[in-house]
């Protein structure tokens, strides 16, 4: 939110582009849910992955290497929020201010710069706000996790695929269906702070066909205590980050139509001494309000030709009240943004020649309202001194894509497309991708990939009209050790041009080298473990970027105790030491390795699942960078141990 304040105030490719033609990535006709960790290596290759396009297609055939989380992971690791579940990634970080959760990903992680070039959906759907761009990881995030039936992180250029803003990769989240739940569920859990939350759900697939979901949640929480040093005296702020949300969702569908509609609106209270460099027992008060409608219809036109279309409508209110920092004068601080979108798409799917999937698809997207105000008014009395507003010019974005998937050999494939993408404020840009996939053996797969894709500027940004544009390369290996063991390694390197930060545009250069192994046992055991290796610095004056860390290693372990009534997920989380926001980037965030511990209690009591989450087991103290704050804080502490416990009950 501090930010948000803030923010109101020849990569030659003639070769490419002969290759680029259409798009490359079939309807699926059935979307039924498949539980990724208990199928074999083999079988969870030919697990489809969902795009923004809403057209699915085999994870084998992706152009990078997707990470996959799935309901089952949620469950046992004790996630909670969305950002702990991309936080548990390949080479993903997250990080908090006392506002929200930020996501980073492939060397790029500068405080501030909201959903971090990395576009996240809904179901295809793209679900950060057009005035900030800001995607909602934390308990301000419109789903329940309860909901995801996985979760899919897509790294790379994405583009050309994925709609405008997928600079450096996609996180596609897939929700459940009625079916899932068969059911009335309720759930109640309790954690440190004296937090709440409660939720009800309700699932069913009827005799005819026709499948609903409707959830219904609210979370509360009294507050941390801060303490800060102030002239060399601890002082105590209590109970400043007081925060209630609520959340709605329902998901219908009847043949090939469905129907999703979510909203959610979160209150949180923040730290005044952190915002303004006041101390007072009144917090700073910040809402964030999110909601969407979808309707998506798929139809099969002929036997090698299928279309897929939709159209939705979504909003976004942001307020801010501060009654602290200008007390001096009397005088209270209120601030509202207001962001109304709506738009549509059509995909066409076609088969017609031998060894082709071609697809071709349009979009049209009008951002109808932009409107931010400012009021200052007597604490007292609550008269208006002083008021400005803005609106900002509506903008109207066209986009046509096109794909070509071309299986040479049956061990050689060419997936190859481009998107174009113009708005009537005069921006226009091309974003192509090509990539090779060989599989030189039955275990083994290569993918080299490249392609050029491109980021609008958000309202907030300013009226720049020339896109960041990120040039990418990656390699990929694969390998399938056998039927229970996998590992993969990448290698990429990105360039951004015209990066916007803060009023400001510079290029960057990035480039890493990433690792993961997994692999399941008979007895249901799971492990997963991951390095990633990443730089990134700023061309003009070679500056490593800010909070970009060179180390991200990560480890998952689920253990059945006692068959699989009692599990026990362990999760270890290094982080390496991250540039803070100095001019030279000569300060440095320590490091630090972080350890999660959760006892999952499945069906001991029939129909009942009990979960006890133990965060930061060792109490590790630790920060997360943010930029630059009015009291000089460079480093936000976080976290110490906390537990959470939660009863879920399903009525069957």
């Amino acid at each position: 939110m501090f930010n948000k304040i803030s923010k109101i105030k020849e990569y030659s490719c003639s070769t490419l582009c002969c290759l680029l033609f259409f798009s490359s990535i079939l309807i699926a006709d059935d979307q039924t849910s498949i539980d990724a960790t208990s199928i074999e290596f083999e079988e969870l290759l030919k697990t489809e992955y969902i795009p923004a396009s809403h057209i699915a297609n085999q994870i084998s055939n992706a152009a990078s290497a997707v990470s996959i989380v799935t309901a089952e992971d949620i469950k046992d690791y004790g996630y909670r929020t969305l950002g702990e579940i991309l936080g548990s990634m390949r080479g993903v970080q997250t990080f908090e201010d006392y506002t929200y959760t930020y996501l980073a990903g492939r060397a790029y992680s500068s405080p501030g710069e909201y959903a971090g070039r990395i576009a996240v959906l809904i179901d295809g759907y793209r679900a950060d706000d057009s005035m900030f761009g800001q995607a909602y990881l934390g308990n301000d995030g419109i789903l329940d996790v309860s909901l995801i039936d996985r979760v899919e992180y897509i790294p790379g250029g994405s583009s050309a695929g994925y709609s405008n803003g997928a600079l450096l990769g996609v996180i596609n989240i897939i929700t459940k269906k009625g079916s899932d739940k068969d059911g009335l569920q309720v759930a109640y859990g309790h954690g440190n702070y004296d937090s709440r939350s409660r939720r009800i759900s309700f699932g069913k697939m009827f005799d005819n066909g026709a499948d609903i979901l409707f959830s219904a949640s609210d979370y509360d929480s009294l507050g941390r205590d801060y303490t800060y040093d102030v002239g060399g005296v601890q002082t105590v702020q209590a109970n400043q980050h007081g925060e209630e949300n609520k959340r709605l969702l329902f998901k219908g569908s009847y043949n090939n139509i469905i129907l999703m509609a979510a909203w959610a609106k979160r209150k949180i209270d923040l730290p005044t001494y952190s915002y303004g460099a006041v101390l007072s027992d009144i917090p700073v008060i910040n809402s964030d309000e999110n909601g969407f409608t979808r309707l998506v219809i798929d139809s099969d036109l002929a036997r090698d030709l299928k279309l897929s279309t939709s159209i939705w409508y979504g909003f976004y209110k942001f307020g801010f009240k501060d009654p602290v920092s200008l007390s001096q004068m009397n005088s209270l601080m209120d601030m509202q943004s207001v962001a109304r979108w709506y738009g549509g798409d059509l995909k066409f799917v076609g088969t017609w020649f031998k060894d082709h999937v071609i697809s071709l698809g349009s979009e049209y997207r009008y951002d109808f309202e932009w409107k931010y105000s400012h009021i200052f008014s007597d604490i007292t009395s609550g008269d208006v001194w002083s008021s400005s507003s803005k609106l900002y010019t509506p903008r109207k974005t066209y986009s046509i894509y096109g794909y070509d998937e071309y299986y040479v050999t049956p061990t050689l494939g060419l997936n190859y497309g481009m998107r174009y993408e113009t708005s009537n404020n005069g921006y226009h840009a091309l974003s192509p991708q090509a990539a090779v996939i060989w599989n030189p053996r039955r275990s083994t797969q290569l993918k080299l990939s490249t392609g050029m894709t491109n980021r609008q500027v958000t309202a907030s940004e300013g009226a720049n009209i020339i896109p960041e544009r990120a040039r990418t390369t990656e390699l990929v290996i694969e390998e399938n050790v056998d039927r229970h063991t996998k590992w993969l390694a990448s290698v990429y390197r990105y360039r951004i041009g015209n990066r916007i930060s803060w009023g400001k545009t510079s290029d960057v250069i990035a480039h890493g080298v990433e690792v993961e192994f997994e692999k399941h046992w008979e007895n249901s055991t799971r492990f997963r473990t991951s390095y990633a290796y990443q730089n990134a610095y700023e061309v003009d004056n070679s500056l490593p970027l800010i909070n970009t860390p060179h180390h991200i290693a990560k480890g998952n372990l689920s253990v059945p105790i006692i068959d699989e009534r009692l599990r026990s997920g362990i999760e270890v989380q290094y982080l390496g030491k991250r540039p803070l926001y100095t001019d030279t980037r000569n300060e440095f965030a320590p490091s630090h390795t972080l350890t999660n511990l959760t006892f999952l209690s499945h069906e001991w009591i029939s129909n009942t699942d009990l979960t006890f989450k133990i965060r930061n087991v060792f109490n590790k103290q630790y920060g997360d960078v943010v930029s630059l704050q009015a009291n000089g804080d460079l480093l936000y502490p976080q976290n110490g141990r906390t537990f959470w416990i939660e009863l879920e009950y399903n009525f069957r």
